[in-house]
Order: C-alpha cells, then sequence, then structure tokens
C-alpha cells in the first residue's frame, strides 16, 4: 500500500452501462445554463404556437448542453491522478534533487588505487541510499536514510528507533577502502529483489494504485451521448413535421447531414486510434525491459559524467537568464514591429493609410543531448536526436525586458513596440513519456560491469531509440502519461450519434422522394 494514498479504500469503478455527469466548471456550467434556456424556450414556445419553428432552439440547447458535462471516464483519471499536467503531480514525488540520483558514488579501484566514479550507479534503482566517508582512522558506511550502521546492529537498526547496545552512535569501521567499497556492494546486493512495486514512482502507470483505471472499461452511455442522441431524435422530428409537400425541398439538407455523420465517423475513429494506441501499450518497467517496441515513463537525468551546457538566453549573464540543468533547449527572441502602409479602401474610393503590426523572428539557438529516462527501477539512455515527433511542452521561462549584465545589441529597427525572450527546455527532473524501440547501444558505449552485479538486468546495455513500428508511431512528451492520455469512451457513445445524424439523412431522403 502506498503511504497517504487516498484511494486505498475508495471505489472509483465505473458503471458498465450507464453514467450521468455534470458540468466541472463554473464555466461549463454557465453554458450549460444556456442551453438548458434555449430548450426550454424552444420547447415552450412550439408548444405554445404548436409548430416545430422552435425545435431549432431545442436542437442548439441539446447540442450546448451535452458538450459542456463531462466524460465519466476523465471524472476517474482526475480522481486517481489530480491537474495531471507536464510536470509530477502525485506524491511522493521522484527524488528531485540530483545527489539522490547516484550519480557519482564512487568505487574503490584496486588498480589505480583510487576512488573512482561508477558509471554504472545511475543505472541503479534509487533505493537503498548508500555513501562512504573518510573517518581518522579509517572508512565508514552510512546506509538508508542516512541512518548510521553501527557494529553490533550491522545495518539491521529499524529506522526511529534507538539500538539498545550502542544507541546507534558507533560506525561500521573499515581500515581500507578496498573493505568499504566491497561492504556498500553488498548493502546493495540485498535489495536487488525488491518488488517493483516498491521500486518504481508513484505516478508510474505500472504502480498497483493503477490497475484499476486501466482495467476499466468505459460506460456504453453516457449524458453526452443522451443529449445530442435527443437533439438528432429533433432534427428527424422537425422534418416529420413539416408538410409532405416541403419535404423534397429538403434534400440538400439531408446530404449535409450524411457527410456530417460519414466524416464525423472518420474523424471519431482516427482520433481514438491513438488513444488506444495509449492505453492498449503496456508501459514498461526499465528494470526489465528488453528489446523491442514499448512505453516508457519516467524522469530526465545526465546520461554520462559531462557537464551539463550552461546556457546563457541571448548571452545575458543575469542568474536569472542562466540555466545549467537542461537537456534540451530552445530560446527565441522576437520583437512586436509596426510599420505603416498605405492601401486601397473601395468604400470612399480612395488610398488610405493603416498602422499593421506583427512578431518577427530576430534570433535564436538550441541544443540537445541524450539523457537517461529513470522511472525508480532503474535508467535507460534516450537517443534524442532520432526521434522526428518530440514535444517538449510549453515554455518554462519567458521576459519582456532585457537583462542587465551582457547581452546581445536589442534589435532596434523600425518602429519596435515590445520585445520578448521565451525558453523551451526539458531540465533535469521533468517528467518524460516515450513510445521508442528499444536496442542494444554501441559495444564501445556500454560501460563495463552489471548493475548491481545481477546478470539479469541488461538495461544499461541498451538505448530508446526513435523507430516505428506496426502501429505504433515513436514520439517523446513531455510529462507523465497521465498527462497525455484522453480518456476513453464506448463505442456506442463516440460513434452513436453521427451514425444517427448518417441514418438520418438517408430517412429524409427517402421519404422526400
Amino acid at each position: 500500500m502506498i503511504p497517504n494514498d487516498p484511494f486505498s479504500d475508495e471505489e472509483l469503478s465505473l458503471p458498465p452501462i450507464f453514467s450521468w455527469t455534470w458540468p466541472g466548471s463554473l464555466f461549463s456550467w454557465a453554458f450549460w445554463g444556456m442551453g438548458l434556456l434555449s430548450m426550454g424556450y424552444g420547447i415552450i414556445s412550439s408548444l405554445a404556437m404548436m409548430d416545430i419553428d422552435g425545435f431549432c432552439l431545442i436542437i442548439i440547447g441539446l447540442v450546448v448542453m451535452g458538450s459542456c458535462v463531462r466524460n465519466p471516464f476523465s471524472v476517474m483519471m482526475e480522481k486517481y491522478v489530480p491537474g495531471a499536467s507536464d510536470d509530477w503531480s502525485v506524491q511522493p514525488l521522484p527524488p528531485m534533487d540530483p545527489s539522490q540520483w547516484h550519480l557519482d558514488r564512487p568505487k574503490w579501484n584496486a588498480k589505480y588505487e583510487q576512488w573512482l566514479p561508477d558509471p554504472l550507479t545511475r543505472f541503479e534503482m534509487d533505493g537503498p541510499e548508500i555513501r562512504c566517508e573518510k573517518m581518522e582512522d579509517g572508512w565508514a558506511v552510512y546506509y538508508g536514510n542516512q541512518e548510521l550502521m553501527c557494529e553490533k546492529c550491522q545495518g539491521n537498526k529499524v529506522p526511529g528507533k534507538e539500538c539498545g547496545e550502542c544507541g546507534g552512535v558507533d560506525l561500521i569501521r573499515f581500515d581500507n577502502e578496498a573493505e568499504a567499497s566491497e561492504k556498500m556492494e553488498k548493502l546493495i546486493a540485498r535489495h536487488e529483489g525488491d518488488d517493483a512495486q516498491s521500486i518504481i514512482f508513484t505516478e508510474h502507470p505500472r504502480n498497483h494504485r493503477y490497475r484499476e483505471l486501466y482495467n476499466a472499461t468505459p460506460p456504453q452511455i453516457t449524458a453526452r451521448f443522451l443529449y445530442h442522441a435527443m437533439a438528432v431524435m429533433f432534427v428527424a422530428g422537425m422534418f416529420l413535421g413539416m408538410p409532405s409537400e416541403d419535404r423534397g425541398n429538403y434534400a440538400m439538407y439531408a446530404t449535409a447531414l450524411i457527410m456530417f455523420g460519414a466524416i464525423g465517423t472518420i474523424i471519431s475513429q482516427w482520433y481514438n486510434k491513438g488513444v488506444t494506441e495509449a492505453w492498449d501499450t503496456v508501459t514498461s518497467i526499465i528494470k526489465f525491459v528488453d528489446e523491442g517496441h514499448t512505453e516508457l515513463v519516467g524522469q530526465v537525468r545526465p546520461a554520462n559524467f559531462l557537464p551539463m551546457d550552461i546556457v546563457h538566453v541571448d548571452g545575458y549573464r543575469d542568474p536569472d537568464w542562466t540555466f545549467d540543468n537542461l537537456a534540451v533547449w530552445s530560446w527565441n527572441y522576437r520583437v512586436y514591429k509596426c510599420k505603416e502602409e498605405r492601401y486601397y479602401d473601395e468604400q470612399s474610393k480612395s488610398w488610405k493609410t493603416r498602422t499593421v503590426c506583427n512578431w518577427h523572428h530576430v534570433r535564436g539557438a538550441s541544443d540537445q543531448r541524450d539523457f537517461m529516462l529513470h522511472d525508480g527501477s532503474g535508467g535507460i539512455i534516450v537517443d534524442l536526436k532520432s526521434f522526428q515527433n518530440t514535444d517538449i511542452g510549453p515554455p518554462i521561462w519567458s521576459r519582456t525586458e532585457p537583462g542587465k549584465m551582457g547581452g546581445d545589441q536589442l534589435y532596434r529597427e523600425g518602429d519596435i513596440r515590445k520585445h520578448e525572450w521565451k525558453l523551451w527546455a526539458l531540465q533535469l527532473g521533468d517528467p518524460v513519456y516515450l513510445m521508442a524501440r528499444i536496442r542494444s547501444r554501441p559495444f564501445d558505449e556500454i560501460p563495463k560491469g552489471m548493475v548491481a552485479n545481477n546478470s539479469s538486468r541488461v538495461h544499461h546495455t541498451l538505448m530508446a531509440v526513435g523507430e516505428d513500428a506496426v502501429r505504433r508511431r515513436a514520439k517523446l512528451r513531455k510529462g507523465t502519461e497521465f498527462s497525455v492520455l484522453k480518456p476513453k469512451t464506448s463505442a456506442l457513445s463516440r460513434l452513436g450519434v453521427f451514425l444517427m445524424l448518417a441514418i438520418t439523412g438517408f430517412v429524409i431522403l427517402l421519404i422526400g422522394s
């Protein structure tokens, strides 16, 4: 069970046949109310006048009301992942401090007789936290939540409780570096059999808390479907209520209904194809990933020991214009420029002058580098340049005034009204979702050794590349999987109204002829 999980005892399954929902915001409630007024006025006016003139208002009202109510599956998704966006939103969050990412935990090298960074540590799972420090008379190992290991407890001290033997004061002391390094490896090996559910991030779709969400079937009939189906029935009723001698004049409208229904069906099927692809593809746990096409979700971390680029947007050295934690970045400087132009006014038959303003790109820069995608269970290298379909989200930073330290010359040609700088980026720690092919890394790039000395862990020998597969298009998106998933709908709710429109059009043509 996840600590502080608000859904551990709550039933969130959807009814299989019918589910009624209401608007979810003040804005949608306002439009729903206007639709209700339109429908009510149409009904009353039709009854009072004993004609079908008010049916148009009824149809408009029903369409508006149906568009304002929520999809029951989206309601269920928001209960599991409130405010799913381009950032982590479910507690507990993944480690956000690079010091918790095992990037530089050293390993004693007997050949060179010195501590050297172990390139495999960043591929390990996030726990346990282990570090080694120099003591006056040797070396000491710290294990798990900075708990001090004592000689008599040998690391089995219960967190939060005092050790009866030594009070947790004594340390495991080692006379030399080799013994301390060997002890750290044994502590890591102790956790190799940990259950994946206790390792992956809380917001990982394979976490057990989302099992019911992924297995849920959308209701066959929704409130939106009922509203729109009633609107189609009023369309049919409006035609049937016309005098028989006038029905033949509406063949053009019947054809429009048929075309609208057919186009709507095609678009709905095409759109749902991408939704089904994301829902039906099982997201892999990196610790157990193998070659093939799959989904991955995780956190952006450095791929190697090379320092991250220091980015000074447009050359400005101000602290708030400087970034050193970007795996992918692109900045743009543009100006809002106005100019006078002459045009011929057809009404007055004379030449006039007007001011036209537009945004103009001045300059920019961008760069990208491979990064590691880590889901808590392990990390895998992402070959970013191989992805053609990428989306790193909205700008993470913007300014309308230049910095004060350095910077390139401002654009001054013409009538400049505004300046604007924007930065788009994937930062270390950001969530990323990708659909990719997993294949072996080049042999000379694979670090020697095995992750945690476990021969079954091969994710450090693999990388994710942007290659398409049958019915699977490679893509990379900033955000968790829940930020890119769309709510599911049943085939009846999705296609029923469009098919009813097409059938209504055919009926009008047959009766009218």
